[in-house]
């Protein structure tokens, strides 16, 4: 979808959870999220103001639990 979105010249941003896949488990990654969620939301379909830049989320992944 990013790529698509790129290649037809639409604003978009790519964001990459390190160690997180479909459903996210760090806690930091979910709240990250859920900004990013609010503040489209606030541009895109209530008319807010541009939303601000929100950076890359950068915290560690939470480990992984051992192979038995």
């Amino acid at each position: 979808m990013y790529q698509a979105l790129k290649a037809l010249g639409r604003e978009t941003q790519l964001v990459v959870y390190p160690g997180e896949y479909h459903e996210f488990t760090v806690a930091s990654h979910i709240e990250d999220r859920l900004k990013r969620y609010l503040a489209w939301y606030g541009h895109y379909v209530k008319g807010d103001a541009a939303p601000p830049a929100l950076g890359q989320d950068t915290s560690e992944p939470a480990p992984k639990p051992a192979d038995k």
